[in-house]
């Protein structure tokens, strides 16, 4: 393509003022220079076209029928520019990243962890949806979901993020107290505490299905205390009020500080992946791609990942070393 010959643009912006007011003067103010600067830009202007476009007379100015001429297509040309400015200044310079995402899963494992993600990049904003929809639903509704559990995805983008364990935890205290040392010490009188959440899902394990896969049919899991979310369940284990099946995800941080222990290591029997899932098109828009990119790789660092693929726990050992 050949390089375009335009005039320069200072000069045909300051002929536009000029034709439009037919006053140097006003020409001048409004675009904040001197009268001087828009005669200057003017000649300028006549001298690469070959045209007068101005008559001078005495306190006033009028166009030459070349000026005229020149002007309807200049006022086109620039009510254009001015017309495609406000449609890109009104678009914000960024989007609003929003991921629909279990809330349990939210409060106690990814919003800890977006101050580090905003120190690094400011200029994203993002958004969490924690409403119970289905990650496919979520997936059209939002830039993309956070899905948990074995499901397929067909005509969408996945990828997984992270994987967790499910194994049993408890306070310090029910720990001492029932002296769990080894998995047949859940049948000493333990109060079991079920969480609720996923009974709707047959690949969940219950209490009873958890048990029956370490060969321990003869506990007596049925009684306990139930609790409508994830959440709950983990409060009442911190408080101890018995022993619950954990997510490892929503528990790293209380296995870190010692309000919940492992005493048997993050078994790692049953293990559930969290996945992304999203269009294509839109998981690759930019602040999208940065913020679940971000996400898969503190998936991948996540202690609950790490658990999950040795089915061992240090907290669990810690206080194991405690009590011998």
């Amino acid at each position: 393509m050949a390089a375009r010959n335009l005039p320069p643009l200072r000069a045909v912006r300051a002929f536009e003022a000029a034709a439009r007011s037919l006053s140097m003067t006003k020409a001048a103010r409004e675009l904040g220079v001197s009268p001087g600067a828009i005669s200057h830009q003017i000649r300028l202007l006549e001298e690469f076209l070959g045209a007068r476009l101005f008559l001078r007379e005495t306190r006033k100015v009028s166009l030459t029928p070349a000026g005229r001429s020149f002007l309807p297509a200049i006022t086109r040309g620039l009510d254009n520019i001015e017309e495609a400015a406000k449609r890109l200044t009104a678009v914000p310079l960024h989007t609003r990243v929003r991921v629909s995402v279990e809330t349990t899963f939210a409060e106690r494992w990814l919003v800890p962890r977006l101050a580090e993600f905003n120190a690094a990049y400011p200029e994203v904003e993002v958004e969490l949806h924690g409403r119970p929809l289905d990650p496919e639903t979520a997936a059209f509704r939002t830039n993309f979901a956070v899905a948990y559990g074995p499901r397929q995805y067909h005509g969408l983008a996945v990828e997984r993020m992270m994987s967790e364990a499910i194994f049993p935890v408890c306070s310090p205290e029910v720990l001492e107290t029932y002296a769990l040392k080894e998995l047949r010490d859940l049948g000493n009188g333990v109060r079991f505490i079920h969480d609720q959440t996923f009974r709707r899902y047959d690949w969940f394990p219950t209490w009873q299905v958890w048990l029956a896969r370490h060969n321990l049919n003869d506990v007596d899991a049925t009684q306990g205390l139930g609790l409508g979310t994830s959440h709950m369940t983990i409060v009442a284990a911190r408080d101890g009020l018995g022993v619950a099946l954990a997510r490892g995800a929503l528990v790293e941080r209380d296995l870190a500080d010692g309000t919940l222990v492992a005493p048997f290591g993050s078994d790692a029997t049953f293990v559930f992946d969290y996945q992304t899932v999203g269009l294509q098109a839109v998981i690759e828009e930019p602040d999208v791609a940065i913020f679940r990119e971000w996400l898969i790789e503190e998936g991948r660092q996540s202690p609950a990942n790490e658990q999950a693929a040795t089915g061992t726990s240090p907290v669990s050992a810690g206080a194991r070393r405690g009590r011998s």
